[in-house]
């Protein structure tokens, strides 16, 4: 009897000492305190603007030629005038819109581009925590929501301080409450 129930403790000691061990971070609030995804955001602001001031030229250049062509054209112009004229606003609409599909996919290549060295130094970061802290799972508590996984965080551990402090970014304390 003796050597059965020391046979059992042995075989589910092990069990037991291999409880696993999970954990979340907010992906979302570490990239608003890291200065390096500040940058990335200022950079990608600026190049949209720049696509967005292109884009609203062509756009006027293209209303205007229409509202010229339609004072000049009447019923005295010749046909071959007016369909040229149609020719060359069709022209400049679909030079507009490729040039809109043009830097929807520039600006997505440029976001992805620019933000991959980022996301690469949290991935780097949370990896390091989890193997630091034996964590077999960490997920991002916002993309998990998104995914419709429900995090019980009472029984995961929120890694989020720990990442930051291996990312060298100190949390921002929180705002004083106001005063009645």
């Amino acid at each position: 009897m003796f050597k059965k129930l020391l046979l059992m403790v042995l075989f589910l000691a092990p069990l037991s000492l291999c409880a696993q061990k999970f954990a979340h971070f907010d992906y979302a609030s570490i990239m608003q305190s890291m200065p390096e995804a500040k940058t990335v955001q200022t950079e990608l602001e600026a190049l949209y603007k720049q696509y967005q001031t292109e884009l609203e030229g062509m756009q006027k250049e293209l209303q205007t030629k229409a509202e010229k062509y339609q004072k000049e054209d009447t019923d005295a112009t010749p046909i071959n005038i007016k369909e040229r004229h149609n020719q060359e606003l069709q022209e400049m609409y679909q030079r507009l819109q490729q040039a809109q599909q043009d830097n929807a996919e520039n600006f997505q290549k440029a976001q992805q581009t620019k933000m991959q060295p980022v996301t690469q130094k949290v991935m780097n970061a949370v990896n390091a925590v989890a193997q630091e802290g034996g964590f077999v799972y960490i997920v991002d508590k916002n993309g998990a929501q998104t995914a419709g996984i429900v995090i019980n965080e009472t029984l995961s551990t929120d890694v989020t301080s720990q990442v930051m402090k291996k990312l060298g970014i100190t949390a921002a304390a929180p705002a004083p409450a106001a005063k009645k």
